[in-house]
């Protein structure tokens, strides 16, 4: 009886009675799935971004560990929720709204929130300093998108990322993201990052304190207390120098602050606006042109003189009718971690207010 039960419990944990054990030949990353996407066709699907993955050097002794990979039916109602809040580009445009950013600040930068950053400021002054030092970018920002993307860690997710990602690819609409995303989850795993399940994270699959794409992990993850792990989930020191690392591959200067809010004492056609790099100009060009501060104070006229000797872009989220932003390179880092103006200034004021709350 004994020696049946071990057997049988041997059996189970190798995963290995019922669950077939295939040699995955892998498929170009741009292989297009032949069958309906109907959920009938998921598992054969799964199979399919296995496939992927294994051409990309996943092995298949790793895929075969990875069963129980689920469609999502409430990943897909979330991303189609946050496809509905964009506007159809081939819709007439909604008419301006005076106060998009203001709103959007409203929500998600309270006081509450800067009191919670301001308490935490001191409690990790140690891998903020450390990070902060080693990467170049200051403490405020790196509070600013804890803070933001993961409610200072205590908000990181439980949806299970393999599932959540092999749905929203499934689902077609950014299925090439999705798919890569797959296939360098699958490298996490291999590299025995983290355990399956442990690895939780959005419904898109964003994981740990800095709500990290698997992507994005491979790319920026640090090891910020050598340990020889990249723990963003549970270890401060390795988020924060995460944070800081990302900020800084993509062009961070530690020398020049995100931005200042502006006003326009004359009208600026909107085709000036925007970050491309032909539209920079010098602050003295941009005050040349009638924009200058919209408040005048300690911290803010301190940042214009540290933005007198750098490119700067005008930023007017909400056209002609709402508030303008004269912002450096820094913005636009901000940027590309989240493709979002109202992001990126929520990440700026944030980082403002916090060092306000701290002096």
């Amino acid at each position: 009886m004994k020696k049946t039960l071990s057997l049988t419990l041997a059996c189970l944990l190798l995963a290995s009675c019922g669950t077939p054990q295939h040699q995955y030949q892998g498929i170009a990353l741009d292989a297009k799935y032949p069958n309906p996407r109907t959920v009938n066709h998921f598992n054969d699907y799964v199979n399919f971004l296995k496939k992927k993955a294994a051409a990309e050097g996943v092995s298949s002794q790793v895929l075969n560990q990875q069963f129980n990979i689920n469609y999502i039916a409430r990943a897909v109602e979330l991303d189609q929720q946050q496809m509905a809040r964009r506007r159809d580009p081939n819709s007439p445009p909604p008419p301006p709204n005076p106060n998009g950013v203001t709103n959007y600040l409203n929500k998600v930068l309270t006081q509450t929130k800067v009191n919670m950053a301001a308490n935490r400021w001191h409690e990790y002054q140690v891998p903020l300093n450390k990070a902060s030092q080693q990467f170049g970018v200051p403490k405020e920002y790196i509070m600013a998108l804890w803070g933001m993307e993961s409610g200072f860690g205590r908000y990181q997710g439980n949806f299970d990322v393999l599932s959540v990602l092999a749905t929203l690819a499934f689902d077609g609409r950014r299925e090439k993201l999705f798919t890569q995303e797959f296939v360098n989850a699958m490298k996490m795993l291999q590299a025995q990052t983290i355990s399956r399940h442990e690895m939780k994270g959005s419904w898109a699959g964003a994981m740990g304190q800095t709500q990290f794409m698997p992507t994005s992990y491979l790319k920026y993850a640090q090891d910020g207390d050598k340990d020889g792990k990249k723990d963003i989930w549970k270890n401060h020191y390795d988020a924060f120098a995460s944070i800081a690392a990302y900020l800084s591959t993509v062009g961070w200067d530690k020398n020049v602050p995100w931005g200042v809010e502006v006003r326009l004492a004359q009208p600026i056609d909107l085709s000036f606006a925007g970050i491309e790099e032909n539209k920079a100009k010098t602050l003295s060009q941009w005050q040349a042109w009638g924009v200058d501060l919209a408040y005048p104070n300690a911290q803010e006229i301190e940042k214009l003189n540290a933005l007198r000797n750098t490119k700067l872009w005008l930023v007017r989220p909400d056209k002609e009718v709402g508030r303008a932003f004269l912002v450096s390179n820094n913005y636009r880092t901000l940027l590309d971690w989240n493709r979002s103006n109202n992001f990126a200034v929520s990440i700026g004021k944030f980082a403002d207010r916090i060092l306000l709350a701290v002096q």
